[in-house]
């Protein structure tokens, strides 16, 4: 059987038939974190220059020598 004939079939579970897909609220939250991720992908500087101090201090402590 075809993966589109095996999606179309009707549901063997009754319980997994009753339920709902994404209701009103969890669509909000999908959507402002959807908005979230794309706002960090188009303007990360707020939040790369808050760790900035921390990662120049991480690459002063790799770069010195153990020998």
């Amino acid at each position: 059987m075809d993966v589109q004939a095996r999606d179309l079939r009707e549901v063997a579970n009754k319980q997994v038939a009753e339920l709902s897909d994404a209701n009103a609220r969890e669509l909000l939250v999908l959507g402002l974190l959807a908005i979230a991720v794309l706002w960090l992908g188009v303007h990360p500087a707020p939040f790369t220059e808050i760790m900035h101090a921390s990662v120049n201090d991480l690459l002063k402590h790799v770069a010195v020598s153990k020998l």
